[in-house]
């Protein structure tokens, strides 16, 4: 047996146990949280029975993608506007200028740029927040909203400043890649606008229905497209797949009774999703934690002042329950 297949099947059997090891907390711990850590126990650091392999690194990355393209879908006006998305644009500014106060004090060494650690510092794990607000049925809550917007806004902004600021490209060619990727994605939603008047728009949406496996292939088609882009040209492959999820939206009339996004996320949180979380969970080196136990101690505490400190300021009338704020600000951080 292949080391990616024996991978494969042992991150299948994590994936179907989750819910059965997760069930005795009774939702106080996520899914989420036993697949990294089965990761961990499966991987390199523990048992050996997952190891690195190239395969299940593109899967891991399909996984990823795929995520953000149902964040990208859930991404309206309200996300990035109104009270929620101000709130949220004002606390991921509020945190990097934390941020550069704090890096400025640092001595920092080993070749560490201070826009590289307020960067890292300044970002919510999103993908790890929409599968827990998915799994505990907060997703259209209004905690859920405010922590959606929050953390659009903590993904985003990174994800930007990265591609910007820390590309091996130079700054130009980064800035080209950047407006031909988001060029691309916004030539692809203008389609449906353009063609429904047209003769063989009507022949092809017939088509489309005539197999239900298709419209779900297309939607696959466009997510894989953009990410194989986006690695052509250098920018990360989570700005592609949002912009796919944004193009979704013109394509799929009505997200919330629609049956091909019902299968995509199916398809979705039943293997990629999951087995991303396993790998990236296996990845973790425990003999270089152990060698400076330390170092994630610090990380942990900079996280907690850089981006929670601020979200528990700003949010204080929006959230006036302390324990709500506190579980808000832990969630977005």
């Amino acid at each position: 047996m292949t080391t990616g297949l024996q991978g494969l099947l042992v991150i299948v059997a994590l994936v179907a146990a989750a819910p059965f090891l997760a069930r005795p907390f009774r939702g106080q711990v996520p899914t989420v949280a036993v697949l990294m850590l089965g990761g961990i126990g499966l991987g390199p650091s523990g048992l050996g029975w997952l190891q690195p392999d190239p395969a299940l690194d593109l899967f891991a990355k399909i996984g990823l993608g795929l995520i953000f393209a149902l964040v990208g879908l859930t991404i309206d006006q309200k996300t990035l506007g109104g009270v929620s998305g101000r709130l949220g644009a004002i606390g991921w500014l509020a945190t990097l200028g934390v941020g550069v106060l704090v890096a400025s004090t640092l001595p920092l060494g080993g070749g560490l740029r201070p826009v590289a650690l307020v960067v890292a510092l300044s970002s919510t794990a999103l993908s790890t927040l929409l599968v827990i607000l998915q799994e505990s049925g907060e997703w259209d809550s209004p905690l859920g909203r405010l922590l959606l917007s929050a953390g659009t806004w903590g993904q985003l902004g990174p994800v930007l400043a990265v591609a910007l600021l820390l590309g091996s490209a130079d700054p130009i060619t980064t800035v080209f890649s950047v407006v031909l990727v988001v060029m691309v994605a916004w030539l692809l939603a203008m389609v449906p606008a353009q063609m429904r008047q047209a003769n063989g728009w009507a022949w092809l949406v017939s088509q489309v229905g005539t197999a239900s496996a298709t419209p779900l292939q297309l939607l696959y088609l466009l997510i894989v497209g953009l990410i194989a882009l986006s690695v052509s040209l250098g920018v990360d492959i989570l700005m592609g797949t949002v912009l796919a999820g944004l193009v979704m939206r013109r394509y799929i009339e009505n997200p919330q009774t629609s049956a091909v996004l019902k299968q995509l996320e199916t398809s979705a949180y039943g293997l990629f999703v999951p087995l991303f979380f396993v790998v990236a969970g296996s990845r973790l080196d425990l003999a270089s934690v152990a060698a400076n136990p330390w170092g994630p101690v610090v990380c942990l505490a900079g996280i907690l002042v850089i981006r929670g400190l601020p979200q528990w300021l700003l949010y204080r009338r929006t959230l006036p329950d302390p324990i709500e704020r506190l579980r808000f600000s832990l969630l977005v951080s």
